[in-house]
């Protein structure tokens, strides 16, 4: 069956590779398109959780769904221990608070953020952004966003005062000296964030072993589900658990829209490809109407006939898959080691903006989806054509198709 088929694709040896060729241009373009679509979301997902949200956070059930000063997580310091004992978990506590930031005469509205600067300078990108100064590294120095420095007239070596409602409604005051300044790229952040020292802004509002979140980071984010399992396994009745779907909804939705959008391109290049090869199968079953008759005449039945160029259309395909996957997978290869420069892909804007941390390249990441669904795709649709195409066999008479040029 296998030396007949290739024998009859072999009649019309340009057609054939034409139609191979095909097959073969459509999965090595889906295939790099899909896996670059993967590489691109990985990076688009890392950038926005390593810059300043996380991978997740651990928060009480009633902040998650209102943040207040008041609803803290009790005996944090136990808890992120108990946490960091899961294998591939970073976890680092914050606490979050608003007051009145005072420099001279000059007042402006502010959000404190208590952070732990050692552990989160090592896992987020945005203590890269410090444009003048340095991280804190003594409990009464804080960073400060690039607007708020330059609203309220502070610079570097400059005391600035906190203000703000405590624990059970009593007064919080702090005096920290600018350490450095940031600029986040986010105009909000920038006129009313201070970044200070955990202990210190824990100490100045009143809260003992609180916090109002633990980040969570992981060291490969496909374990996520698994890690927030085993988070979730441990965490005490009040406290919940998000991910950062819930923190960054739009990021998914965005991947899911481009997803969409990559889909409907690939099926209608698909489908053209499918059309092509009925093309191919109409054209064949012309040319051979007389030796479906012959065949036929000897005693073979429709179905019989049928399936003779159903085994063909097959081997077609195949031959396009291997062909479409041989080049792709080199490729691939190349570039999931080297990388797509970002200055490549969309120009210096595009590139600016999504480099939020670090990133510079993406790479694609041929994943099991990605390398099998135009060849499936393919050789179903082959398949189909071709049954589409012959199934007029049934409706030939040997006698007529004997006399058929």
């Amino acid at each position: 069956m296998i030396r007949l088929a290739w024998r009859n694709l072999q009649r019309n040896k340009a057609r054939t590779w034409l139609t191979a060729g095909g097959i073969g241009f459509a999965v090595l373009l889906v295939s790099f398109a899909m896996s670059l679509q993967s590489g691109s979301y990985e990076i688009m997902i890392d950038s926005a959780t390593r810059y300043f949200t996380g991978h997740g956070q651990v928060s009480t059930d009633a902040y998650i769904k209102q943040p207040r000063f008041a609803r803290t997580i009790a005996n944090a310091e136990s808890l992120q221990a108990a946490l960091e004992a899961i294998d591939g978990l970073t976890v680092f506590p914050r606490v979050q608070a608003f007051g009145v930031v005072s420099k001279g005469e000059k007042s402006l509205g502010g959000m404190i953020l208590g952070v732990d600067f050692a552990a989160e300078r090592q896992q987020l990108d945005v203590y890269n952004n410090v444009i003048a100064g340095q991280i804190p590294a003594a409990l009464d120095q804080a960073l400060i966003g690039a607007a708020m420095a330059r609203n309220i007239g502070a610079a570097l070596g400059d005391e600035i005062v906190v203000l703000g409602s405590g624990k059970q409604g009593s007064v919080a005051a702090a005096v920290f000296i600018v350490a450095g300044i940031v600029e986040t790229g986010q105009v909000e952040l920038d006129r009313s964030l201070i970044f200070a020292p955990f202990a210190s802004v824990a100490d100045a509002f009143y809260l003992a072993d609180e916090a109002h979140m633990l980040v969570l980071m992981l060291n490969d984010l496909s374990r996520l589900d698994e890690i927030v399992a085993k988070v979730e396994a441990q965490l005490p009745e009040p406290l919940g658990v998000q991910t950062w779907q819930q923190l960054m909804p739009l990021i998914e939705q965005s991947i899911e829209l481009d997803k969409a959008g990559g889909y409907l391109f690939f099926s209608l290049l698909l489908i053209l490809v499918t059309f092509a090869v009925v093309n191919t199968f109409v054209m064949v079953l012309f040319e051979r109407t007389r030796e479906f008759g012959l065949f036929m005449a000897l005693g073979m039945r429709p179905w019989q006939v049928i399936g003779q160029v159903q085994f063909e259309a097959l081997l077609l395909s195949l031959l396009g898959v291997l062909l479409g996957l041989g080049l792709a997978y080199p490729l691939l290869a190349y570039l999931t080691s080297v990388g797509i420069p970002l200055d490549q892909v969309g120009g210096e804007e595009v590139s600016r903006q999504m480099q939020m941390g670090s990133m510079s390249r993406i790479y694609p990441k041929a994943t099991w989806p990605s390398m099998t669904t135009a060849p499936l795709v393919l050789i179903v649709g082959t398949q189909l054509a071709a049954l589409i195409s012959t199934v007029r066999v049934q409706g030939i008479r040997p006698v007529s198709a004997l006399r058929a040029e």
